[in-house]
């Protein structure tokens, strides 16, 4: 089985890398706050999910600031753009936000625990020192299980 790279980083590494994308089929999950980057656009690969949330690390907090929080259904369509690209083969996962630290290393750090259960390997790349977001985390973790479970019964 062939080794999936997990590749945590900031939007403007994320678009310079697909921007030299080739042969290799990629799948790319970008989370922003108020605008995607415009050269994202043109170097979406087939399989991506553009998500507009903020670095809410739980519900309370988004409550009292007035942040977007990622919510069942964001995971829901970020579970399915993952296990798409696994099943169709892809070999590259870019997760990316603003910074590259915290939103991105979470929907990473939930795909990453997915792959463990299942035991595909795979090999992370961090552009930072991370802190994944437990919200980000947990509720992609969820999606992917209960996708993955709906799909094999």
């Amino acid at each position: 089985m062939e080794v999936k790279k997990l590749i945590v980083c900031a939007h403007r590494e994320a678009i310079g890398r697909l921007g030299g994308f080739a042969e290799k089929r990629a799948c790319w999950l970008a989370a922003y706050k108020e605008r995607l980057p415009e050269p994202a656009y043109l170097v979406k690969p087939e399989f991506y999910l553009f998500l507009q949330f903020d670095d809410a690390r739980s519900e309370r907090d988004a409550l009292n600031f007035g942040l977007t929080v990622f919510d069942e259904l964001m995971a829901e369509l970020a579970a399915e753009t993952l296990l798409e690209a696994l099943n169709k083969g892809c070999t590259e996962f870019i997760f990316s936000c603003d910074a590259g630290v915290s939103r991105s290393a979470g929907m990473a750090k939930a795909f990453e625990r997915f792959l463990d259960l299942h035991k595909i390997p795979y090999h992370v790349e961090v552009a930072r020192p991370t802190m994944p977001n437990p919200l980000v985390e947990n509720r992609l973790w969820q999606a992917l299980k209960a996708l993955y479970s709906k799909k094999t019964n």
